[in-house]
């Protein structure tokens, strides 16, 4: 049977199944013997569970109780470690982390029965669900574990003290976690299901999954992929020639992005092969900011681990971080933001009549001064498209085609890469900028106008010149497509 895994940190579930009428426990504590230390206590917590269970049961590790949130984790890591190692038992699937997240908080509103709790465990296919918590005694701990039935709503107890030592020391100490240990537990665990070393990379990390980069994006992408160098014997980080490609493209000077006339640059060919990718959003949570991270894989695009973390308003500020992409020196309001998304929604490719896409040649959305951008559009059938370019304020120009020399036809199931006989040079103003692509099914000509215009309905249409006997009703795209990035200065 396939083994998949899953650990969360929420003991609520656990504690309300242990809670369900007719619930009948056997409570076997350990024989007085010397305190163990936490380590120990935990190994012999799994040994024991471990030689009860049955094999190939279903396990869902869902967290300890203890005075710190570090303690709480740790105990809960490490116990899944210890279950891992031992083999023979089935960690319910990671992927199912957030839904059963999601059934937590919607049980702890009050609407949900014992009842429906233990379904939760049903649902997710969980037979056995462990759970414990360390309370003091004196100068020592009590650490006391369960393992629930989820059938039969019984549950067997182990408990055991536990001595100080400098790890539980450490683990008890009250103050705040740094960003970067925060950071670092995250890459940790996105990669705790995984049987070997797997070659990475980190892509976009985006306000709200909107694709919007911002100051926040950057460093976080800085910060894990330093995390993951850290640890090597987990992960390898791949360089820049494997996960990203020159920029080649075209013509002469446009508001924002400096076209040069110049021959294409070789694209740089991947040198190892990525297996992974990092990804994830933020969003606020309160006066804080979540964060949530996931290691999905690049074979199929599926979810192999993911991790959330929270990251304190007053550390923010602090380290001069935004949820909002900047605009030149400061960060545009949460108002401006989304005005502008609103303007680029009829963009959102909703209601096309066939798959058109479009992407930049990167993998996180962020260019800096002087970097080239390239980008591909992929269409399902023949159509012949244009493109434009909003810059930070606002306005609108072509960028394709600009001249009779670019060729703006697509054959069906091909992919193009944009531009094709110039370069795209990033150049002030800096902030959050988008590509609007649309597909028609007539040709049209590009008229050379210059300038930019202001975000609305009209930029639509603009520059194109139909022919006598074509309407503007038939110049209406059939699909549209768009992306965001963000450009900093060096």
């Amino acid at each position: 049977m396939k083994r998949i895994r899953i650990m969360t940190l929420v003991c609520f579930l656990a504690a309300a199944l242990l809670g369900c009428a007719g619930q009948a426990a056997s409570m076997e504590e350990a024989p007085p013997a010397d305190a163990l230390t936490l380590d120990q206590a935990l190994a012999d917590i799994a040994a024991y569970f471990a030689g009860r269970l049955p094999a190939s049961s279903s396990v869902a590790i869902t967290g300890f109780e203890a005075e710190t949130e570090n303690l709480s984790a740790y105990a809960a890591e490490e116990l899944w470690n210890c279950f891992e190692k031992a083999g023979g038992f089935i960690m319910v699937d990671r992927r199912n982390l957030e839904k059963i997240h999601d059934e937590i908080r919607y049980q702890l509103s009050g609407e949900v029965s014992d009842e429906s709790a233990r379904a939760i465990g049903k649902q997710y296919g969980v037979q056995y669900i462990i759970y414990g918590n360390l309370t003091r005694i004196g100068g020592d701990y009590r650490i006391a574990a369960y393992a629930t039935d989820v059938e039969k709503a019984s549950s067997t107890l182990r408990a055991l003290t536990v001595r100080q030592d400098e790890r539980l020391s450490a683990l008890l100490l009250k103050e705040q976690t740094s960003l970067e240990a925060e950071i670092d537990r995250a890459v940790a665990g996105l990669g705790r299901s995984l049987a070997g070393r797997m070659t990475i990379a980190v892509g976009k990390i985006s306000l709200n999954g909107t694709g919007t980069v911002t100051s926040l994006s950057d460093y976080l992408k800085t910060s894990i992929t330093h995390s993951a160098l850290q640890q090597a014997g987990k992960y390898e980080v791949a360089g820049d020639d494997a996960i990203s490609e020159y920029a080649v493209s075209a013509a002469n000077l446009t508001r924002d992005i400096f076209v040069e006339d110049s021959p294409p640059l070789p694209g740089a060919r991947a040198s190892v092969l990525i297996q992974g990718l990092v990804e994830g959003e933020f969003s606020p949570l309160g006066e804080d900011t979540q964060v949530t991270l996931r290691l999905v894989s690049a074979a199929d695009n599926k979810a192999m681990g993911s991790s959330r973390f929270v990251i304190p308003a007053a550390e923010m500020q602090r380290r001069g971080l935004s949820l909002y992409p900047p605009k030149n020196e400061t960060a545009v309001s949460r108002a401006e933001f989304e005005a502008k998304q609103a303007a680029v929604a009829v963009y959102g490719g909703g209601n096309n009549a066939f798959g058109f896409t479009v992407k930049a040649d990167d993998l996180d959305g962020v260019y800096y001064a002087g970097e080239y951008m390239t980008m591909r559009l992929y269409a399902e059938k023949d159509c012949y498209f244009r493109i434009l370019h909003v810059g930070v304020d606002g306005n609108v120009q072509t960028l394709y085609p600009r001249s009779p020399n670019d060729d703006n036809f697509i054959r069906a199931g091909r992919t193009r890469r944009i531009p094709d006989n110039t370069r795209f040079r990033i150049t002030a103003p800096f902030g959050e900028e988008y590509i609007l692509a649309a597909a028609y099914a007539s040709r049209f000509e590009a008229a050379s106008s210059g300038g930019s215009v202001p975000l609305g309905a009209a930029g639509l249409t603009r520059d194109i010149v139909v022919e006598e006997e074509q309407s503007q009703k038939e110049m209406r795209p059939l699909a549209v497509a768009k992306f965001s990035y963000t450009t900093l200065p060096r």
